[in-house]
Formats: C-alpha cells, structure tokens, sequence
C-alpha cells in the first residue's frame, strides 16, 4: 500500500526563550501520535524544523556583519538547548519511527546546521538512531520521489540564499577554522532582531516582513528608539549592503540574472510603505475557515471535497518568487506532479483548480508555519507599532500538506490540525 505523506514546516523550535516562538508542543505531539495510528505514513518536515539562528549562546564567536557564522561546537550547544526545551516533540517523532513509520528532515536556512555531522549524529541519538528506512536527510537541499518535489524555498530569495546549500561552509582566512556560512537574513535576524529589540517586543519576530515591521517602529516609537535603531539599522546596511552579501559572487550572479527574489513583496510595496502606516494583512483568516480538520482517507479512494469554498488565486496568476518556482517545476519535463515549499510562512494550494496551461493533476502547496504570524503588506487596517503586542491581530493556523499516490495519479490537499494550546504561551 502506497504511504500517505504528510508535509509540515517552519515550526522554529527554539531554546525555550523569549525568542523561542513555537507554543505547540502537545498539539505536535498529538499531530504525530495522530498519523502514525494509519498504517503506512511519512511524515516530511520541510525546513526551518529548528530554529537555531533564534538560539543565543553565552558566547559566540561568530561576529557581526560577517558571512562566518559559527563554529561546529557551537551548533551543537545551540541543538542541545532547543531539546532540552522541547523533549516532547523529539520523543513523539522517536515513537513514530519505531512504530514502523518515516520521517523525512528537509534542510531550511534557519536549521542548516544539521550540515554539520556532529550536529546530525546527536539529533539522531535523540531520536532513537532510526535505520535509512525510517529516517532520511535531503543532503540535496530538496526530497523528490517519483511525482512527489519538496524543498524549504530560501534558495530563491536574495536575502535567505546560500552560495552552496548542500555545503554551507567557509573556511575563515584567519584561523583556518571552519565556519557555518550566514545567509544575509540570518546575519540581519542575530544582529538587530535577537538582542534588546526583541527583549523588549517579543513579538517582533512574528511580524513580516521585517523591514516594514523596522520601519513601523522607526515612525512610531520615541526619539531614543529612532536614534537607536535607525543608527543601528543604517549600520547594517552600510556595512553589508542589500542582500545577498557582496562578497558572495555567485549570489550575486544570480540576482543581476534576475534568479533571486531581491524584495521578496515587491520593491513598489517596499517603497510605498516608507512613506505611511503599515497596513495589516490577516491572510486566510476567512478562507482556513475552509480547510477541512479530517486526515485524508487511507484507502484509495475519491473524498468528498469539503473546501469548495476554498477559492485563492489561481497558481497561473502569482507572481512570487515561490509560485513562479513551482510552476517551473510544474511545466518542467521532470515528471513532477506536486511541489510543496514553506520558507514565506504563507499557506496556500491549488487544490480546488490543479490544472496548469492544460496539464491536469498538477498541485502546488505552500505549508505555511506553525507559529503566530502577522504580514503588514496589505490594505485592512491601518497599524501602529504599539498595536503590534495585540495578540487577537495574529493568526496560528497549523497547516499541513496531504499528499497520495491513487488509481489515478497524485492528489494533494491542504488542511489544519486543531490546536491544543493557546496563541501564545511566552516565556519570561
């Protein structure tokens, strides 16, 4: 019998902290107890499954504005906090696998330190040293089985590219050591969004896209505030520029070829939103209403659609860097019949319209994130910074990706899992 694949991303566990923002711990737990009662299950965690840039140490040696990174050892003290503070998600994936079930782990670009092998081999450990058969790490940066193509998606954005992501290392041209490569985002989140800021706003790394959100508080908060961020913010990129980092040739390459995502929501929105109040978009508030809560039947079988009135824009109208990604794939003559990315941390499928120029049966599937999330990018209202700690403008959907193989080909659907915890449980 064909395994039923279930595909989750971005649920950024971190250290237990105030910037730790992952809250579901019981409802992962049950999520995973949930699949592995069906008979055959693959459980495909598409990338940022850790969130090791949100994780900070007592002493880094990594420096600001540097592509260096950190060093093996440090990762691995990052892994150790992020299992201590979530023991429970690591145990429930160790009983999958010894209940006869797969999990597949899909690098993103805020856990590409499971590249490390020290890093691979402990949180293999921790979960109960799996055989190849149940455990596999996509090495290529994507997993691809017959129709079935998956990766994270940072490789095509300027600011979350790696110049080698299946070899994320650079050797420092002082001390020979060998050191994690940092994406320009990553380098941007543990300079200006890890210390004080969010110390004092803990919901600054629930709101995207960053720079807006930076903006946002550059308006509204005191002159301290402005002075010191906009000093701080002005540092950064006169010392390391728009992304990608200048010193990545290749990166760099690809983004005057036009192959990278440089604004990620436009340069005209990034501009407009310079010049007045953000505006909030609570994407899908109305349309996950839709999403049906039931896992897919086992049997291979046609299900009564219960997302009839999941209507979003058709894939052959989206112009993000993800879509565009995904019909390339779509269209390719690679056979491949459903991709699934996560990375922007917004949800959406196709699965009401899989039909792309003529081909049937072609789905594309943006998992989402498990975390709260708020996007000021579109016209609902009008927000100010302080506004941003109101809980009730923040969404926490737990989306996931349904993926089987039947009688006639791939279907693949996007649902929820129903929470089990509250939309934010911080600690102090």
């Amino acid at each position: 019998m064909a395994r039923t694949r279930f595909v989750i991303s971005d649920l950024h566990l971190g250290a237990g902290d105030h910037l730790d923002e992952f809250n579901q711990d019981a409802t992962f737990r049950s999520f995973v107890e949930t699949i592995g009662e069906r008979r055959h299950s693959e459980l495909i965690i598409d990338g940022d499954f850790l969130d090791f840039v949100a994780v900070n140490l007592d002493r880094s040696s990594a420096k600001p504005f540097s592509r260096l990174g950190c060093t093996e050892e440090e990762s691995l003290a990052k892994l150790e906090r992020i299992m201590e503070a979530h023991r429970d998600c690591f145990a429930a994936l160790r009983r999958f696998m010894e209940s006869g079930h797969r999990l597949v782990l899909v690098p993103g670009n805020h856990d590409v330190d499971l590249f490390w092998p020290r890093v691979r081999e402990r949180l293999l450990e921790e979960l109960g040293l799996p055989d190849s058969e149940h455990f596999h790490f996509a090495y290529t940066g994507f997993y691809r089985d017959g129709g079935l193509y998956v990766e994270h998606g940072n490789q095509y954005y300027a600011d979350s590219a790696f110049e080698n992501f299946t070899h994320p290392f650079l050797r420092d041209p002082k001390s020979g050591e060998l050191r994690l490569e940092r994406s320009w985002s990553n380098c941007f989140l543990e300079y200006f969004a890890n210390g004080m800021m969010s110390e004092r706003n803990p919901f600054i790394n629930n709101v995207r896209p960053i720079p807006n959100m930076v903006f946002l508080g550059i308006q509204d908060e005191s002159w301290w505030f402005k002075a010191a961020y906009g000093f701080k913010l002005a540092r950064f990129m006169a010392k390391v520029g728009f992304p990608p980092f200048r010193e990545s040739r290749e990166l760099q390459r690809k983004r005057r070829e036009g192959r990278l995502d440089t604004w990620g929501y436009s340069l005209k929105r990034a501009l407009g939103f310079m010049t007045g109040r953000a505006r909030v978009e609570v994407q899908g508030l109305q349309e996950a209403e839709m999403l049906s809560h039931r896992l897919p039947a086992e049997e291979a079988v046609e299900e009564e659609r219960e997302s009839e009135d999941l209507h979003l824009d058709p894939l052959a109208t989206r112009e993000d860097a993800l879509s565009v990604a995904a019909r390339d794939l779509l269209l390719s003559d690679q056979g491949i019949d459903v991709v699934v990315f996560g990375h922007d941390h917004r949800y959406y499928s196709n699965e009401m319209q899989p039909v792309l120029e003529g081909r049937k049966g072609k789905y594309y599937i943006n998992t989402g994130t498990w975390i709260p999330m708020l996007f000021l990018t579109r016209t609902r209202r009008q927000l100010r910074w302080r506004d941003l700690a109101d809980q009730s403008l923040y969404q926490q959907l737990l989306t996931y990706a349904a993926v089987k193989k039947g009688l006639h080909g791939y279907t693949a659907s996007l649902r929820r899992f129903p929470s089990q915890a509250p939309l934010r449980e911080r600690a102090d």
